[in-house]
């Protein structure tokens, strides 16, 4: 990712099983490009994830694996937010939006 890259958030869409968030990469060079997170709905429940820090936690994986990455994300991509993603997203946010949500007793 450089400096005239810019991510943007399109919105969410419901699936049977998971939630899905759209973004738009565009950099000045290249086509615009979108792609796909996912969240697989269990793991609202399991994670106490809100569903209004779901949006910033796929944001910022993918802003993270932009600036990490050696080649480019197709058009199309469709990237699913593992266990870990969600973990290390609680790291950096330990008092985020959902911070009530992870102190109240929440089945695991």
């Amino acid at each position: 990712m450089n400096d005239t890259t810019h991510l943007r958030y399109i919105g969410v869409i419901s699936q049977a099983e998971c939630l899905e968030y759209g973004f738009r990469i565009e950099d000045k060079d290249k086509e615009p490009r979108l792609v796909v997170m996912r969240i697989e709905s269990g793991h609202f429940k399991k994670y106490a994830l809100m569903f209004q820090e779901a949006p910033d936690l796929c944001y910022q994986k993918l802003l993270a694996d932009l600036k990490s990455e050696t080649a480019d994300l197709p058009v199309g991509a469709r990237l699913s937010v593992t266990e870990s993603d969600i973990t290390h997203y609680r790291e950096l946010h330990p008092f985020g939006k959902s911070s009530y949500a992870r102190h109240r007793n929440v089945p695991q």
